[in-house]
């Protein structure tokens, strides 16, 4: 594609392409990004643009210069490019993010303050509105502290109207009034889903449909009103600091509109206790062990709390962002991590491991075999062992440099909008790498993805809405079945696929779901009062265990 740009001509082409959302492309160079247009209707005006240029507020990403095609025809605007290190808002509502990053509450205190103190302050100091500052408009540097905000469409200038804003943050009291007491109130909308974990207004009520915020918002029937009962993944209310939560009181239950305290009060924070289940009517839960801190994760060879690192009896004390996988014959454990910009491995013992010398962006473990992503690669470290470590390459293949993502066992990539996915599958001598094209997930943002033996799940977002698809592949990877599961609460994937082919999953309304990936299409459904999504499914051979909190369990159906 040819455009110019202050006169000055180049070419965007599919090395450039980033991403695509519901308005048009992005495609970056350098520290530049380029917003190319499908529909120009939906183009912020040129007006309006010189008007968002005068916000000057380091941390929103306005637009700068008008992308013109050949003839002279507008087809964008170029920003700031900010890096693909940085996280969407949504991520930090869950718990399994948290965990797994080292997220404590302080960071959330601070990045709540610095989102009303450094965005949304300076915008009103400008005589503008944000008016849509729903959680995909956010972005979250890797210190989880520093806001971003990437999409000023639909703000609210001097001699511009809004355009938009999503239902779900929507003051439905006031629905076409927007002022900033309607920012606040989008801002106490996902500051709350940052302490809680889940949106004011969810939960279950007897008199209201699921997702139902307008009516729930207009009659003051929030999560604090006694008759709604919270979803598993609810953190506690004393998570929140004192003077917010009295803020939150009066905005969602009592109908108040003032804006948000000045600075955040007290916190109470209380012991959870872990509530161990024996037995129910559909399953026997036996407890394995307990350990020191949260269970962070689990697999066949090593258990990582939020304190230590287990493997076998021993117990190390590592840091969040670090990995492992053990040498193939003498089973040494190798920490993996990126240290500024490159691989780092080394051992829990005294075994020296030599260095690779190979640029990482990303990295991502399958069965004991290290997969790092550095630019347009994806790069299969295998390891061999005498009297050290040696780590050596044994593939590369290629995927997109800059709209291709790791998740966990599974690349997803965009090439112009349409959706791929690349499944290493780790053999011995000669891995395998699939690559399918899935039409379901085009044009979707993925929030989160994982494959397991024949089975993918993927969370996406579209126009405010979280949506979940199930896809189980036959058993050479040619051909696929797709289940969508629309409107969902947006929570971590949760599901293992053992070696017999048997995928057990639990839904976010606490659903245990199986199936064989031979026979998709005959799922077997149990719903029990005493299992619900909060328990974080894992798996040993063909046993299957969860943790939640601090303890391991195994369990299994009643025959």
């Amino acid at each position: 594609m040819q455009v110019i740009v202050k006169g000055r001509k180049l070419s965007l082409s599919q090395k450039d392409y980033v991403t695509q959302g519901g308005e048009g492309k992005i495609f970056q160079r350098g520290d530049v990004a380029y917003k190319i247009y499908e529909d120009l209707n939906k183009m912020i005006p040129v007006g309006k643009i010189d008007e968002l240029s005068k916000l000057d507020v380091p941390n929103i990403v306005c637009p700068k210069e008008i992308i013109y095609s050949p003839k002279k025809e507008i087809l964008g605007f170029t920003m700031d490019w900010l890096g693909d290190d940085n996280y969407a808002l949504c991520k930090l509502f869950t718990n399994t993010f948290r965990d797994s990053n080292g997220i404590t509450n302080d960071h959330i205190i601070e990045l709540v303050e610095n989102i009303k103190n450094i965005i949304i302050a300076p915008i009103h100091e400008q005589n503008c509105l944000m008016v849509d500052g729903n959680e995909f408009n956010y972005l979250v540097r890797p210190d989880f502290v520093t806001p971003l905000f990437i999409d000023v469409n639909s703000y609210q200038t001097q001699s511009f109207p809004p355009t938009a804003i999503m239902p779900s943050i929507r003051d439905w009291k006031n629905p076409n009034k927007f002022s900033k007491m309607s920012d606040w109130f989008s801002f106490a909308i996902i500051s709350f889903q940052l302490f809680i974990g889940i949106h004011p207004f969810k939960g279950k009520h007897k008199k209201y449909k699921k997702n139902d915020f307008e009516s729930r918002n207009k009659d003051c029937v929030s999560v604090f009103n006694k008759e709604v009962r919270l979803p598993p993944p609810a953190r506690d209310f004393n998570l929140i600091p004192s003077e917010y939560k009295d803020w939150y009181t009066r905005l969602f239950e009592l109908g108040d509109r003032i804006p948000p305290p000045n600075m955040p009060g007290s916190i109470t924070t209380i012991q959870v206790k872990t509530i161990l289940v024996k037995s129910t009517d559909n399953f026997e839960i036996i407890e394995i062990k307990e350990l020191d801190s949260d269970i962070v994760y689990h697999n066949e060879s090593i258990t990582k709390t939020k304190g230590f690192l287990y493997t076998g009896s021993t117990n190390h004390k590592v840091g969040q962002d670090v990995e492992v996988l053990f040498s193939p014959f003498k089973n040494v454990a190798v920490l993996c991590k990126i240290d500024q910009g490159t691989i780092h491995l080394k051992s829990l013992n005294t075994t020296p491991v030599q260095q690779i010398n190979l640029a990482c962006t990303d990295k991502m473990i399958i069965d004991n075999t290290l997969f790092v992503k550095n630019r347009g690669q994806l790069t299969e470290i295998q390891f061999t062992d005498t009297s050290q470590v040696i780590p050596y390459v044994q593939q590369i293949w290629n995927i997109e440099e800059k709209s291709s993502k790791l998740f966990s066992n599974i690349v997803v990539q965009s090439v112009l909008g349409r959706a791929y996915i690349c499944i290493p599958l780790p053999q011995y001598k000669q891995s395998s790498f699939i690559i399918k094209d899935i039409p379901e997930l085009d044009k979707q943002q993925i929030v989160d993805a994982k494959h397991d033996n024949h089975v993918a799940m993927f969370i996406t977002h579209e126009s405010g809405i979280y949506n979940r698809y199930v896809v189980v592949f036959d058993d050479a990877y040619n051909k696929y079945v797709v289940r969508a599961f629309e409107d969902v609460d947006y929570i971590p994937l949760n599901f293992v696929t053992l070696q017999s082919g048997v995928c057990i999953s639990i839904r976010e309304d606490d659903v245990v779901e199986m199936f064989h990936y031979m026979h998709p299409g005959k799922v077997k459904e149990i719903k029990d009062s005493n299992v619900n999504s909060t328990m974080r499914l894992c798996k040993r051979g063909m046993e299957v265990r969860f943790f939640k909190g601090n303890k391991l369990f195994s369990i299994k159906i009643k025959k």
